[in-house]
């Protein structure tokens, strides 16, 4: 769709275009000029920091702005609030502009990571990669899930974690088979799988990876689903390099999981940086979007039976022209 210009209101595209963060303001960008407007809670920081011009976040300043030269048609973001839509609907429309709805139309310019944000996000998987050795020496009869969690948390944090990426999923046993597990009390036992996802954020930047144990001796069927999750991941990774559609990434993971594919619940991966989740989506449902150099992104296959436990193996990895970089060991 082309349009004249943008407005932006989302807090992680404000902080991708300016550097700062706010949790509320409007960013304006137009074929000419690019302006922010914030709050007066805001106003100091951004005349401050900001490298676009500053203007109070009212509507007579947006319709100042709003000259005749600036463009006709907008685009914004479908996640602006219904409040927020009506009375730019009303100022844009005094001017005799349009808006029209536009599906994350940042999203293309961020999944591109330039090497100052590459530096953070390495960062961010190296706290990540640490936590992750330290919870896994806490693993011991008795402990709960929910104890190894905040062990996860409080570790990182003190280590210079901003925040989590998202709250930490430790399952034992059987819970392994729920994706989306939220950390419990059960304990864990001998003989059990232990499944860790967990992430951190670092300098606004998000990480991501799983990882799954056996403690103990676990049965031969989930053993034989280990193996089959990695060779899974392995297919995959060996396709990541620039040119790649993201398509025949989850084509040659499920093939590499044969008859097993139908325990195989969610996408493959998903794109990361500022958000824990961006584009592209890795799945067979992307049909045109298309690995770029630059791009960061998890490649994490898993499997899952219901009642007995499930499998998932995840890695961060930088795409670069001729292959790719992965972020945690093996």
């Amino acid at each position: 769709m082309k349009v004249d210009g943008f407005v932006l209101e989302n807090p992680t595209d404000l902080f991708y275009f300016t550097g700062l963060q706010f949790t509320r303001g409007r960013l304006l960008i137009t074929k000419t000029k690019t302006v922010l407007f914030v709050d007066g809670r805001y106003k100091e920081a951004a005349e401050k920091g900001s490298p676009f011009s500053v203007k109070p976040l009212e509507k007579k300043a947006l319709e100042e702005t709003l000259v005749a030269g600036s463009g006709k048609v907008f685009g914004f973001d479908h996640g602006l609030s219904v409040g927020a839509y009506k009375e730019l609907k009303g100022v844009f429309a005094k001017k005799k502009k349009t808006l029209k709805g536009c599906d994350h139309p940042t999203l293309n310019v961020r999944a591109i990571k330039e090497k100052h944000e590459l530096e953070k996000i390495k960062k961010s998987a190296a706290l990540l990669w640490k936590g992750f050795l330290y919870v896994k020496k806490q693993l011991k009869v008795g402990i709960s899930e929910i104890e190894l969690a905040r062990k996860f948390e409080f570790y990182v944090k003190n280590y210079g974690a901003e925040a989590l990426s998202f709250e930490p999923i430790v399952a034992f046993g059987s819970n392994s088979a729920l994706p989306h597990h939220h950390s419990s009390e059960r304990k864990l036992k001998k003989g059990e799988l232990v499944l860790i996802d967990i992430g951190v954020v670092v300098e606004g930047y998000a990480s991501d990876m799983t990882r799954t144990l056996f403690f103990g001796q676990v049965s031969k069927r989930l053993e034989e689903l280990y193996k089959t999750v990695v060779a899974s991941q392995e297919a995959a990774l060996k396709q990541c390099k620039a040119g790649v559609h993201v398509a025949e990434l989850d084509r040659v993971a499920r093939k590499a999981m044969g008859k097993d594919v139908k325990h195989f619940l969610h996408s493959l991966g998903h794109g990361i940086g500022l958000d824990v989740h961006e584009y592209p989506s890795i799945s067979s449902k992307e049909k045109k979007a298309t690995l770029e150099s630059g791009m960061v992104v998890t490649i994490e296959p898993g499997l899952y039976l219901s009642g007995v436990g499930g499998i998932r193996h995840e890695d961060m990895v930088i795409i670069t022209k001729t292959g790719h970089i992965n972020l945690f060991k093996k």
